[in-house]
């Protein structure tokens, strides 16, 4: 399975990015991610513990 992994910038903690498993304390999103080959990969999509992205939007 691949996966990528977003994650904030200067955060409180160090975000696990160690494997396609969302294992992280932050509780990151997964999306599925169709690639040009047709398997579907997965983009982590780790939260902040400040918050910062709710500012964002």
């Amino acid at each position: 399975m691949t996966a990528l992994h977003v994650t904030p910038i200067g955060d409180q903690v160090d975000h696990d990015t160690s494997s396609a498993d969302a294992d992280c304390v932050c509780g990151p999103e997964a999306r599925p991610v169709t690639q040009a080959d047709g398997a579907v990969g997965w983009l982590l999509v780790h939260h902040s513990l400040d918050g910062r992205e709710h500012a964002v939007r």
